[in-house]
C-alpha cells in the first residue's frame, strides 16, 4: 500500500540544464530542498459597484531552494553554468549570468516504489550561491537559490518528466527531420488542446534557440517534424508521459563519490596583494555568499519576465575565530610577517584574496576543489567576550567576484 503522505526518500531531484551541449544530471548530497510559487494579483473595482469586477493576475514567481553537502565535485556547478567541461581557468560568476536551468524532483510513493508525481521547476536563473562552514566539527555546505515564472505538477498519465536529446547526424539534407517519439510516447497536455511537446530546445554552433509550433516544428503522434534541421543541429525535446519508457528509471544512487567533507579538511588563506600568504588557522566559522544581482522586467506579448540580465555581482566573505595577534588584520594591512606594530582599518588594502582549498580528507594530500575571491576590501568586523571566556572576532569582507574549479592551479593563480 502507498503512503499518504511522501518520504524525501521517495524523491530524487534532478537538473537539466538548457544551453549547450549538456546532460542532465541526478542533484547528489541534496541536504533540504524547496520548491514553491507564489501568485502575485490585484483585485480590480470599478464607482458604483462594491464588490471587486475581477482579478488581475500578474505573473508568476517561482522559487527554488536547495542545500547540498560539499562532496567535491563540480558537476552540479558546470551543469548550473550550462557548461560540458571546466572553462579554462575555472568558473566565473559570469559563467552563470545567461544559463537556465529546470530542476525537477521525481516523486514515489515509497522509496523504490511505484512512481506518482514530478515536481517541474522549469527555467530557473541562479540568483545566490553560498559555501559555508558552520563551526570547525561541520559538514562543509553549499546552498543554491532560483527564481523563474513558471511552477507544474507532473501526475496520473502526465506524471514523467522526459527530455530526449537528438543530434541531426552529419549530411543530413532532407527536410524536415522526422523524430519518432514512442518510448515513451509523449501524453496530450491537459490545459492546452492539442499540445504534447512542451518545449524543444535547438543547439546550433553554441547557439540556443527555443523553437516554436508550427513554425519550427510540427508533431502528429508518434512523429515529431523539425522543419529546418541542419546537420550537427542538437535537439532537446522535453514532454510528459505516464511512465520513463524501457530506459526505466533515469535517477540513480551516487555511492562512487565521497559522502561528504568534513571542515578539518580545509584550508583557507589570505594574502594582500605579493605579500606573504597567510594560513587562517584559527577560523571557528567560514561563508562566501555570492549574489548575481539581476533585473527581473516582463516584455509586451509574453507572459513571463523574459528580462534577467545580471547588473552586478556581490560576494561577501565571513571570517569568525578566535583573536591571536591579529593575522587577519596583519594581512589586511598588507603586512603579513613584518610584526607590524599598529593596526588601522584606515590603512586596510582593497587587494585582499582569499583562497579555499578543498580536500579529500584531513591528510589535505588530494584536492578537490576550491574557491577564490580577489580584490576583496574590509567591511566591518567585531569583538567580543563574556567574563571567563575567550576572545572572539568575526570580519566580514567583500568583493565582486568568485572562482569555482577543480584544478588546484586555478586556485593558486
Amino acid at each position: 500500500m502507498s503512503n499518504e503522505i511522501r518520504h524525501a526518500s521517495a524523491t530524487k531531484p534532478r537538473v537539466i540544464p538548457w544551453n549547450g551541449d549538456t546532460q542532465p544530471i541526478d542533484i547528489d548530497r541534496v541536504q533540504a530542498f524547496s520548491g514553491g510559487v507564489n501568485q502575485p494579483s490585484e483585485l480590480v473595482y470599478e464607482l458604483g459597484r462594491k464588490d471587486k469586477i475581477c482579478t488581475d493576475l500578474k505573473i508568476l514567481e517561482e522559487s527554488c531552494t536547495l542545500t547540498q553537502l560539499e562532496y567535491g565535485e563540480i558537476d552540479f556547478y558546470l551543469a548550473l553554468a550550462n557548461k560540458a567541461t571546466l572553462p579554462s581557468g575555472g568558473l566565473q560568476l559570469s559563467d552563470f549570468d545567461a544559463s537556465l536551468v529546470d530542476i525537477i524532483s521525481v516523486g514515489k510513493d515509497v522509496f523504490g516504489g511505484t512512481m506518482e508525481q514530478t515536481l517541474w521547476l522549469p527555467k530557473l536563473s541562479l540568483n545566490t550561491l553560498t559555501f559555508n562552514i558552520a563551526n570547525a566539527d561541520s559538514r562543509l555546505e553549499r546552498t543554491f537559490d532560483f527564481g523563474g515564472d513558471f511552477f507544474k505538477i507532473l501526475k496520473n498519465n502526465n506524471k514523467v518528466y522526459i527530455q530526449k536529446i537528438i543530434t541531426v547526424p552529419s549530411g543530413y539534407s532532407a527536410s524536415p527531420y522526422a523524430i519518432s517519439l514512442t518510448d515513451p510516447a509523449p501524453v496530450l497536455d491537459p490545459n492546452v488542446a492539442g499540445k504534447y511537446i512542451q518545449r524543444i530546445l535547438r543547439v546550433r554552433s553554441g547557439v540556443t534557440t527555443e523553437l516554436a509550433l508550427t513554425t519550427d516544428y510540427t508533431f502528429s503522434a508518434p512523429t515529431l517534424s523539425i522543419l529546418l534541421a541542419t546537420s550537427g543541429d542538437i535537439l532537446k525535446v522535453v514532454y510528459t508521459a505516464a511512465s520513463f519508457g524501457t530506459g526505466g528509471d533515469y535517477t540513480s544512487l551516487n555511492d562512487a563519490d565521497l559522502c561528504y567533507i568534513n571542515a578539518d579538511s580545509v584550508k583557507i588563506t589570505l594574502q594582500s596583494g605579493i605579500g606573504t600568504e597567510v594560513e587562517l588557522d584559527r577560523l571557528t566559522g567560514f561563508n562566501i555568499k555570492a549574489t548575481l544581482k539581476r533585473i527581473s522586467e516582463a516584455v509586451i506579448g509574453l507572459e513571463e519576465k523574459l528580462l534577467k540580465n545580471v547588473e552586478s555581482y556581490d560576494v561577501k566573505v565571513a571570517l569568525n575565530g578566535r583573536v591571536k595577534n591579529a593575522p587577519i588584520e596583519d594581512v589586511l594591512m598588507g603586512q603579513a610577517g613584518n610584526n607590524w606594530g599598529i593596526i588601522d582599518p584606515n590603512e586596510f588594502k582593497t587587494d585582499v584574496v582569499c583562497r579555499v582549498y578543498i580536500y579529500e580528507d584531513s591528510t589535505k594530500t588530494t584536492f578537490k576543489m576550491g574557491y577564490k575571491v580577489t580584490s576583496l576590501a574590509f567591511t566591518d568586523t567585531k569583538l567580543d567576550t563574556n567574563a571567563n571566556a575567550f576572545w572572539s572576532e568575526g570580519i566580514n569582507l567583500s568583493s565582486d567576484n568568485l572562482l569555482i574549479s577543480n584544478v588546484e592551479i586555478d586556485i593558486d593563480a
